[in-house]
């Protein structure tokens, strides 16, 4: 593409220094005609000047007898002849225009005529030979002057002098044109080049972009006996720093990364910028297995220490992903595709953020595309489908007349063995279907409503975790759908969202948490304390409800400090008007301390794990008639 942008623009280049020529060529072969045609004028005059000296002077010879008849007559007929060819003739026909020429030499025609008959039958005697030649003397200085200003006089070295002008100035346009196309033309050879690097380079660290990256590796696989290995790395929770620091800040972050990276550029290393916060390390030739490894990790620890040293809060972390060709991959896909599993690996590691391509790898990535393709079919009919849902209860100590259940998914596959919800979820999203598999929960649900008396579903509320896509602009109007037609009134949902969905775009959410309000139905912030939420965040978007993460609430009967934040929290969410639920309560002493904290609701082992609909049932008549018993043993007492 760019070759052929190179050669178009050359062919314009060379057309307009053509077409400059021509025009060149083209006025000065007119400027060379005027002059010609001013030459032929100029010479018809003076040919009829000498002609008609020659003829007067004839005449008078002839009055002298020192010539005869025969001579008078070819002189008259030569004079009347170039008379003729003057008033008639194209190459006098401008002159005749200037200066009464066409006047002058009708008057000396006219002359000649009058006398015809004196001239043809000649007698020496015959006065009229004598008035003609007056008459002819009278207007020879005419003629002379008409030669003068033909040729010296102003007006003709005006025109001649606008002549050379013109012409000097039509070069001096053509010269200034030809500079003016020049410089365009290197503007536009400079801008083809700069869009020809942009096709194949970073604009902000000037490195190969992953175009170029990838046909770099092509090159490298083509060649015979190739070893190479693939690094990917990847700027974990980069986002951070451009939303809180802008997103100068972000570019100086990745400009740091690429000068970092140039250190290790030479023979057998390649580098590129592929993503807005990945960038992949070539390493080929005849280096051995360990010396590249030990290469990329050394790369990785300075890379690390340099983004901890230029993170202020310390978020931003390396994660690199490894593999090999031949000894891993066959093809370039393979390669990048196999470097890309460790990297994802990395990247789910708490601790170890450097990863070498292993085969469970490839399993696990098999075995997600394998379920993709499943969940797909899963998805398509709720009847069906291997998966359900599960309702684990949420008891609420501040109304316990109403009874709250979070729904979990369910799938028992009948080769792979359990798949975890988590997994169903990533699956969805890597995939596309996190939306469908909202639909779908909402058709479950509704379905599985459809078992119990309306007494019982009037008095629950059910809570649905929110994946990534789900949370979006349409969400209030999709919610409000799916609700169509089901038992469930929208003062009944709650909708879960975890911390890193809910802070990823502030004002998006707390647009999209309005919309949910204004339709009645609450907001919940799932696994609080696992982030890095403050509460200033929880104000501003307005939840209804704050679950408390299970690390904290387990083991707060041995942990002193851990009683002190269920406490902080729930007390500072009381004042914000939000309330508390106590997630993965599982002994009778976690149950005390987080109703000494004051909490709202409870859920956990303790009181239910995750039910199916119909064991849910049964719990709910049991609770409810357990509520039932007590408030009437209450009135009866």
């Amino acid at each position: 593409m760019g070759r052929s942008k190179f050669l178009f623009l050359a062919v314009i280049m060379f057309t307009f220094l053509g077409v400059t020529a021509w025009s060149t060529w083209n006025y000065d072969r007119a400027f060379k005609m005027v002059a010609s045609h001013t030459q032929l004028s100029a010479w018809s005059l003076a040919q009829l000047e000498i002609e008609m000296h020659r003829f007067k002077e004839t005449l008078e010879l002839y009055q002298a007898g020192r010539t005869d008849a025969k001579q008078l007559n070819l002189s008259y007929d030569m004079a009347w002849n170039r008379l003729d060819v003057f008033l008639t003739g194209d190459e006098a026909k401008n002159l005749r225009s200037r200066f009464g020429a066409a006047q002058i030499g009708q008057q000396l025609l006219g002359t000649i005529k009058r006398y015809e008959k004196n001239i043809t039958s000649p007698r020496r005697d015959d006065s009229k030979l004598v008035q003609m030649d007056r008459e002819l003397e009278a207007l020879m200085p005419p003629l002379r002057d008409l030669m003068i200003q033909n040729f010296t006089g102003p007006n003709a070295l005006q025109e001649s002098q606008l002549l050379n002008d013109s012409k000097t100035n039509n070069f001096t346009a053509i010269g200034a044109l030809l500079l003016v196309g020049l410089a365009m033309l290197a503007v536009l050879f400079r801008e083809a080049k700069q869009q020809h690097f942009l096709a194949r380079n970073d604009p902000l660290t000037r490195l190969p972009n992953r175009v170029a990256f990838l046909d770099r590796l092509k090159q490298l696989l083509a060649m015979p006996d190739t070893q190479l290995m693939l690094c990917l790395l990847d700027l974990k929770r980069f986002k951070e720093v451009n939303d809180s620091f802008g997103h100068a800040a972000g570019d100086q972050l990745l400009t740091l990364v690429a000068s970092e990276l140039r250190h290790y550029r030479g023979k057998g290393v390649y580098l590129a910028r592929i993503g807005s916060d990945e960038f992949a390390v070539v390493l080929f030739g005849k280096q051995v297995e360990d010396q590249w490894l030990a290469l990329s990790r050394q790369m990785f620890n300075q890379l690390d220490h340099l983004l901890y040293n230029q993170d202020p809060a310390h978020r931003v972390r390396l994660n690199m992903g490894i593999s090999q060709y031949p000894q891993h991959a066959r093809t370039v896909e393979e390669v990048v595709l196999f470097a890309d599993l460790a990297l994802s690996s990395a990247k789910q590691e708490t601790h170890l953020h450097y990863q070498v391509f292993t085969r469970p790898m490839l399993k696990q990535y098999q075995r997600k595309r394998l379920l993709a393709g499943q969940l797909r079919e899963q998805l398509a009919d709720v009847a069906t489908a291997e998966m359900y849902l599960c309702y684990q209860p949420v008891l609420n100590k501040t109304h316990p007349e109403r009874l709250g259940a979070e729904l979990l998914l369910r799938w028992p596959h009948p080769s792979l063995g359990f798949i975890s919800p988590p997994d169903i979820v990533e699956i969805a999203e890597e995939n596309g279907l996190g939306e469908r598999l909202g639909e779908w929960i909402f058709q479950r649900m509704n379905h599985d409503l459809q078992q119990l008396p309306p007494e019982i579903t009037a008095n629950l509320d059910l809570a649905i975790n929110l994946s990534g896509s789900m949370f979006n602009q349409q969400l209030s109007e999709h919610a409000m759908r799916w609700l169509a037609g089901g038992p469930l009134s929208p003062q009944q949902l709650i909708l879960e969202l975890t911390e890193n969905i809910a802070l990823e775009d502030f004002e998006l959410s707390r647009a999209i948490i309005g919309q949910l309000h204004a339709q009645q139905i609450r907001i919940a912030l799932d696994d609080f304390g696992t982030g890095w939420a403050s509460f200033t965040y929880l104000k501003d978007l307005n939840f209804d409800k704050l679950k408390i993460d299970k690390s904290f609430i387990q083991h707060m009967d041995q942990d002193p400090r851990l009683p002190l934040f269920v406490h902080a929290i729930t007390d500072l969410s009381h004042n914000l008007g939000v309330s508390v639920v106590a997630e993965g309560v599982e002994t009778q002493s976690e149950l005390q301390k987080v109703l000494e904290a004051g909490v709202d609701e409870i859920q956990g082992y303790f009181y239910s794990r995750p039910l199916a609909m119909e064991h849910f049932q049964r719990y709910a008549d049991d609770y409810f008639a357990a509520q039932h018993a007590a408030r009437d043993a209450e009135l009866a007492g």
